[in-house]
């Protein structure tokens, strides 16, 4: 943390407030970084899924995958703009990935192998994954719902 204010212990602190900075912390941290290369996140995604399958992937289930990253809405404007871009090309309902598309997404998930391993700084993969258990348990106490694939 940049800040040397003394602060409460963290068990007296508000969860709530952590993960809503941490959340944005990260976004921005992340959305800078893609685009120094020339990605925005939403298509970053697409980038990521249409990876995943190097047959195509289906734009409709792909928006619905992704979509509540953000909003579905802007799951097809990445794909508007990485279709006119050259990185990808649709073909009935298939998406699936150009050579440029590929070289980019290659660079971009090295990207974010860097960024993950800048996250993961003093951090184990043990509270890391305690940390994202207690989130989904919190969730789950309050009634909310949430699923990452």
């Amino acid at each position: 943390m940049s800040t040397q204010r003394a602060m409460q212990p963290p068990e007296n602190q508000p969860l709530g407030f952590w993960t809503v900075r941490a959340g944005e912390a990260i976004g921005a941290r992340t959305r800078g970084a893609l685009r120094d290369i020339g990605l925005s996140q939403p298509e970053w995604w697409l980038l990521h899924q249409v990876s995943l399958d190097p047959e195509g992937v289906d734009r409709d289930a792909t928006i619905e995958k992704i979509g509540h990253n953000s909003t579905p809405e802007a799951i097809v404007e990445a794909i508007d703009s990485a279709i006119a871009k050259g990185w990808v090309q649709q073909t009935d309902s298939q998406l699936k990935s150009t050579s440029l598309g590929s070289e980019l997404f290659e660079r971009a998930a090295a990207l974010q192998q860097d960024l993950q391993a800048e996250r993961m700084q003093e951090i184990s993969k043990d509270d890391f994954a305690t940390t994202i258990r207690v989130l989904q348990r919190t969730i789950d106490n309050v009634g909310g719902e949430a699923w990452h694939w």
